[in-house]
């Protein structure tokens, strides 16, 4: 490969002036240095020069990356999460580097370190607060590391996002009481505490103004999904679609027709596809995303810690026909022209 002393060569500068050019930390005002500094990098890439990125980070004091931790690939929403931050870091060019903690502590915490050994910039976690090695976690908040929660609001001092049922909880009891239903439940679950608190509340005042008795849960398991189809609850608002799944495979068995509003997000949706609901509360999960990603960044220039919140939506089931299915693999491959 050609280097920076030949690419000075090539362009009539010492071979300080072209590191500088290609380096991109110092921008010249003066004309004529702005075009040299083009004739370097001009020649550069028509040379097909690539230059070291252990000496642009060692230049800059930073390596542009944001680590992303999640628990599996394999799921809708995690997948989608992560081509999302990568095409939003790349829009300030930065890289997102992806470790798997498959739910258990010891590899989350083997991954945080890993990501502050490689000199990461930032952090986004998708695991629970309960899941987070709290000794390091108190360290991070005490440097004031950019570290960034995509499970709900953390018990940790540090940036988070989570969704807004302000109106959508209330727009779901108000669907089933019409239906003639004097007792609601609606189960969260668990790893979201002060998230499924808000939810609580906002729920119970849904339930309050129109009259229904309420219930809420937060499950542990997925499996009590089915227990709580035993229970024959006539009136659900269920969070999850593995919990979806469970709930409704168990009524089938029990020949039970139940009324059910799920909670989604747009990466998710298609997983509802099968089952008939009666209404859904579809999250905003791109918008979470790309703002945990810009909020890393925001925080790696100084800003404060900041919880995101981003209004859920009810959708009616005679309104499912307009509700647009993301497949982000549809989408690369139909960019790309395949079949």
């Amino acid at each position: 490969m050609i280097t920076v002393k030949e690419i000075a060569r090539m362009a009539g500068v010492s071979a300080k002036t072209a590191e500088r050019a290609l380096s991109g930390v110092t921008k010249d005002k003066r004309r004529d240095a702005r075009e040299r500094a083009e004739r370097v990098r001009r020649i550069a890439a028509a040379n097909g020069y690539r230059p070291s990125e252990l000496a642009l980070s060692l230049r800059r004091g930073s390596i542009r990356t944001v680590g992303f931790l999640v628990d599996v690939l394999t799921d809708q929403f995690l997948a989608a999460a992560v081509e999302t931050a990568m095409d939003e870091a790349a829009k300030s060019d930065f890289r997102v580097a992806l470790r798997v903690a498959r739910f258990s502590p010891e590899q989350t915490e083997e991954a945080l370190q890993a990501f502050l050994a490689s000199g990461v910039d930032g952090i986004i976690t998708s695991c629970s607060s309960a899941q987070l090695p709290a000794q390091l976690m108190a360290s991070l908040v005490q440097r004031k590391f950019p570290v960034f929660s995509l499970c709900g609001r953390s018990e940790y001092e540090i940036s988070s996002a989570g969704a807004d049922y302000g109106s959508a909880l209330p727009d779901a009891v108000r669907c089933l009481a019409a239906r003639g239903h004097r007792r609601v439940s609606c189960c969260m679950f668990t790893g979201k505490t002060a998230d499924n608190a808000a939810a609580r509340r906002i729920f119970l005042a849904g339930c309050e103004a129109c009259g229904v008795t309420p219930d809420f849960r937060v499950h542990t398991r997925r499996e009590q999904a089915a227990e709580l189809a035993e229970e024959a609850t006539e009136a659900l608002i269920l969070y999850g679609k593995y919990s979806m799944r469970i709930y409704l495979d168990r009524c089938a068995e029990l020949h039970r027709k139940p009324d059910v509003i799920g909670i989604y997000n747009e990466w998710t949706l298609a997983a509802a596809q099968p089952f008939e609901l009666c209404g859904i509360i579809l999250e905003n999960a791109e918008a979470a995303v790309r703002g945990a990603v810009r909020q890393v960044l925001d925080e790696v220039s100084g800003a404060p810690v900041r919880h995101l919140t981003f209004p859920a939506r009810f959708v009616p089931e005679e309104e499912f026909h307009r509700l647009k299915v993301v497949n982000l693999a549809n989408q690369r491959l139909a960019a790309r022209g395949e079949a």
